[in-house]
């Protein structure tokens, strides 16, 4: 099977992840033997940024143990009554690592809760295109290709105009937006779909866990909160381990803002979201503004939506009992616009938006911000007026304390 895979789909969907040595604790290194094989890896690493031959051993599916506490067993859902769109942007991504995806989905959703898969192809590579291979699968494995929506651009657009694309071709209640590289778990939905049925307004994040790029190896992720600092740059905030020595930190992170009974557990407050993988509302979504279109390719987006959310009325929370894995590349593998510092160009953007009078404090940690030309954006601040938002100040004051201003500017001492 191995690089063969485009050509012989029928006899990979047999391959078996168990026979093939790739559980998901202990993946085994992929021996290359021949010039082919090292030539098809090469392409890999050049294309994807992670092994592809590791991907292609372990199959079109692999079994996954429960990854949440033990305590989210007892949590029931029998009320919930949302649908939801999966939508799913890829730009040359290897067809084993989406092929496997998908089946994740379609295997540990439950169908009264997935109302489709949207997969939108943003315009990859004429070797990376995969569109008619997915549908050569699918009818091989009998996906209910009446859940599919399998999308081409014919332009590149980036993953942020891409992503207002595709929710155009969703109807499900709720939208979650997946990176084209995950396989979702055991309950995954579940929890979000719950979470977002009892307020309309909270976007809702799984744990991310982690998939090795070379070895394929799947890990849970420690459970944290996620922030950015003054240069707009994305953080994740861990806990010390000792902090986890109390059992029911393990399934109740920050119990200062967390309520917790028997049959109803909410997601743990987080200021920021990562961006790649998170559930919300179609219509708070349009009504939120969706993303900014002004921005480019990818980065930063992140930011400014978590910040809309936060000072227009909504809220941002992870729940411990969703966990979806994640492939973490060892870079990214494909260009931004020629000449151009995406994420920051998209950071000045949020920054002009919303930061009011702290600008400042962006502004001295990035020097080379304060000449870049970043277009309109008369659109986005009527829509903050629109919306009634707070200012910046407190989203430094309620939502995150971190980043108040710990020094005086040169220009203020």
């Amino acid at each position: 099977v191995l690089n063969d895979i485009i050509f012989s789909l029928a006899d990979w969907s047999k391959v078996n992840a168990n026979a093939s040595g790739c559980d998901h604790v202990t993946a085994k290194p992929v021996e290359i033997t021949d010039e082919k094989q090292n030539k098809y890896f090469k392409w890999g690493q050049e294309k994807f940024a992670y092994d592809v031959l590791a991907s292609d051993k372990i199959g079109p599916r692999r079994p996954l143990d429960p990854m949440y506490h033990t305590l989210c067993k007892n949590l029931s859902y029998d009320d919930i009554k949302l649908s939801a769109s999966i939508v799913i942007i890829y730009h040359n991504e290897a067809l084993s690592v989406l092929i496997r995806m998908i089946n994740s989905i379609l295997d540990r959703t439950p169908s009264e809760y997935l109302k489709e898969i949207v997969l939108f192809d943003d315009y990859s590579h004429d070797d990376c295109i995969i569109r008619e291979k997915l549908l050569e699968y699918g009818l091989v494995e009998k996906w209910p290709l009446n859940k599919i929506i399998n999308e081409r651009s014919e332009k590149r657009n980036g993953l942020i105009r891409a992503r207002m694309a595709a929710a155009d071709l969703a109807s499900g209640d709720v939208l979650i937006f997946l990176d084209s590289h995950c396989e979702v778990t055991e309950r995954w939905i579940e929890p979000l779909l719950k979470t977002i049925q009892e307020d309309r307004k909270r976007v809702v994040l799984p744990v991310i866990d982690l998939i090795n790029p070379m070895k394929f190896d799947y890990s849970q992720a420690m459970i944290a909160k996620m922030s950015f600092d003054w240069r707009l740059s994305f953080n994740w905030v861990y806990f010390p381990w000792e902090y986890f020595d109390i059992p029911e930190h393990n399934y109740q992170p920050f119990r200062q803002v967390i309520y917790l009974t028997l049959n109803k557990l909410v997601g743990q407050r987080t200021p920021m979201m990562s961006g790649g993988l998170f559930a919300i509302d179609k219509n708070y979504f349009y009504e939120m503004g969706g993303y900014d279109k002004g921005m480019e390719i990818w980065g930063g987006e992140n930011i400014e939506m978590s910040l809309r959310i936060w000072l227009c009325g909504g809220s941002i929370v992870v729940h411990p009992c969703s966990r979806v894995g994640h492939l973490f590349r060892m870079r990214r593998p494909y260009q931004s616009k020629a000449g151009l510092d995406t994420n920051l160009y998209n950071t000045v953007r949020a920054a002009k938006v919303w930061f009011d009078e702290y600008q400042k404090y962006f502004y001295h940690r990035r020097p080379d911000a304060l000449k870049m030309n970043v277009g309109d954006l008369t659109e986005r601040l009527e829509l903050k007026k629109k919306l009634g938002c707070k200012p910046f100040k407190w989203f430094i004051e309620e939502i995150d304390p971190s980043l108040k201003p710990k020094e005086r500017l040169e220009d203020e001492l």
